[in-house]
């Protein structure tokens, strides 16, 4: 009877009149229908997957229905992600709900007394595991994860930890609640619905094997029903028609502790070199020290391994990897752009590691056509990555509706141009664009300078050495600046 009344009321959320929240955004129709689903569930004490293909908003969403519990929530709120993606929630939450107080709990310095002060706590998946014995104690109002498929493996530690989280309202987030196998599915509502399947043994005998192993299709059609209320999906294709043409959106990634060391290590060095040089030569003669310094950092915030013999390692390439495997598991093609060509080679060996086709391309490769045809017209060919200033201009790849601008160029223009490979005529899909950026690090310096100085940077099509000679003394201290 239960279910019953739940299909009936999801039926009525199209038309429902209930006012949205207040945001500083203006929500599409479908992220109405789904902030207003994940309250329908929230109002009935069920646990629900917002499962939306990547780019249709599940963070805006998720913020509008905590910008609607929030008032009104007597205990606190968690939500749990990648450490990747702390920031770019903190930024969310500024820009579109700036009046919800949050803390993140995060770092060696974190207090956790202090942090279940607020009402609306972020952490990473690893803070939750690494002190469970502390959270499994709270008890939550609603605990939401991001990137939930971080939870897939039954047997995995972060999942044990997650899942003994207590919380009267349970949400997940993501667009591949399904990556491998049917097993994922009932690790999912063990923690959404956690009464819904009787145990892993019930589920397998029930479902997984009848309809992995067989081929069972009543079996298939009891699941889907089953989970059905629970997991809204749409694609880019369904909500074409209330989307922008092109999407871009800027991720920031924090630098691991190693990286964040050998960073400021050498940002300290430059910034001393390179006052005593430009005091003694002037900053005319001191350009190709500058240069250097400016590109060495650069590469140390987005691709350490070229410049520790330590291998640090790289916490923005790893973010974007995971991105790259949800797009293209979505059967999302994908352009990948790197300025330097060391990035260009650890970035082809995660590709072989997630066993994913590809084409890579820089100033050297002679059969470019070859490549672009492979890639527009192999249903194998995920990937294609390539150096900017080579795939920057005169292809057309229109196969792909998925960009990453792995680390930034002083030149906004090349950049647009860069993603301009695919979001032209010929482009049958809305297209997903997507910049790294390694927080406190020189990356989020260029960013402000594209702003500030695009008027300088804008016709510049020379190279690094063209863009540093339009800059001033204070626009390099500004860089090498803490």
């Amino acid at each position: 009877k239960r279910s019953r009344t739940l299909y009936e009321g999801l039926k009525g959320l199209e038309k429902s009149k209930k006012r949205l929240p207040k945001l500083k955004a203006k929500m599409r129709s479908y992220q109405e229908y789904g902030y207003r689903w994940l309250q329908y569930l929230y109002d009935n004490k069920m646990g629900g997957c917002l499962a939306d293909d990547m780019g249709l908003g599940k963070t805006l969403q998720s913020i509008a229905l905590l910008a609607k519990i929030i008032p009104k929530a007597t205990k606190p709120i968690l939500v749990v992600l990648p450490k990747s993606l702390l920031y770019n929630w903190q930024k969310e939450l500024q820009k579109f709900s700036p009046e919800i107080e949050f803390t993140l709990y995060y770092g060696v310095e974190r207090d956790f007394e202090a942090a279940m002060k607020f009402s609306l706590i972020l952490t990473s998946y690893a803070m939750v595991r690494n002190d469970i014995e502390q959270f499994q104690k709270v008890k939550f109002d609603t605990v939401i994860l991001d990137e939930s498929q971080a939870i897939k493996n039954y047997n995995a530690q972060t999942t044990k930890a997650v899942l003994l989280l207590q919380a009267e309202h349970r949400f997940a987030l993501s667009g591949t609640p399904i990556e491998n196998s049917l097993s994922e599915l009932f690790v999912l509502f063990k923690f959404l619905n956690p009464s819904m399947f009787y145990s892993a043994q019930d589920f397998n005998k029930h479902y997984l094997t009848p309809i992995q192993k067989e081929g069972n299709k009543e079996a298939m059609e009891e699941l889907r029903r089953k989970i059905y209320p629970f997991i809204l999906r749409r694609s880019k294709s369904e909500v074409a028609k209330d989307l922008p043409e092109k999407i871009e959106q800027v991720l920031y990634v924090e630098m691991g502790e190693e990286q964040a060391k050998f960073y400021e290590a050498r940002r300290v060095f430059y910034e001393e070199a390179i006052a005593a040089q430009v005091g003694q030569h002037g900053i005319e003669k001191s350009q190709f020290f500058i240069l250097q310094a400016l590109s060495e950092l650069r590469q140390i915030a987005s691709n350490p391994e070229a410049k520790s013999e330590e291998m640090i390692h790289s916490s923005k390439r790893e973010a974007m990897m995971e991105s790259v495997y949800e797009a293209v598991s979505n059967n999302h093609k994908v352009l990948i752009f790197t300025n330097f060509l060391n990035a260009l080679e650890q970035i082809t060996t995660d590709l072989e590691k997630l066993d994913i086709g590809f084409v890579t391309m820089s100033g050297a490769t002679s059969n470019r056509q070859v490549l672009v045809d492979k890639f527009q017209n192999d249903p194998e060919c995920k990937v294609f990555a390539m150096t900017l200033k080579v795939g920057g201009v005169g292809l057309n790849l229109t196969a792909a509706d998925v960009v990453y601008i792995h680390d930034p160029w002083w030149n906004k223009a090349a950049e647009n141009q860069a993603i301009d490979r695919t979001h032209r005529i010929g482009q049958k899909n809305r297209v997903m664009a997507y910049k790294l950026i390694s927080k406190n690090s020189i990356e989020e310096k260029i960013l402000q300078l594209q702003e500030q100085k695009s008027e300088i940077f804008e016709n510049l099509i020379g190279g690094d050495s063209a863009s540093v000679k339009s800059l001033q003394e204070d626009d390099i201290a500004f860089l090498l600046g803490n």
